[in-house]
């Protein structure tokens, strides 16, 4: 979850994060944005459920 100022946040490799909108994303992709060292965006732990609606 992106809580930041602006309104989006674009991570330029085709992950734009909505303000205080939860995502869901594989753990390739939580681990990508982990890596960017933000501390406006929220990754919670894996939940290892996949419904088919998210990135990956």
């Amino acid at each position: 979850i992106y809580f930041g100022d602006d309104d989006y946040v674009d991570d330029k490799k085709g992950h734009i994060l909505l303000k205080n909108q939860p995502l869901a994303i594989c753990d390739k992709t939580a681990n990508a944005l982990a890596s960017l060292n933000r501390d406006d965006i929220f990754i919670s732990k894996s939940t290892y459920h996949y419904d088919g609606g998210g990135c990956c």
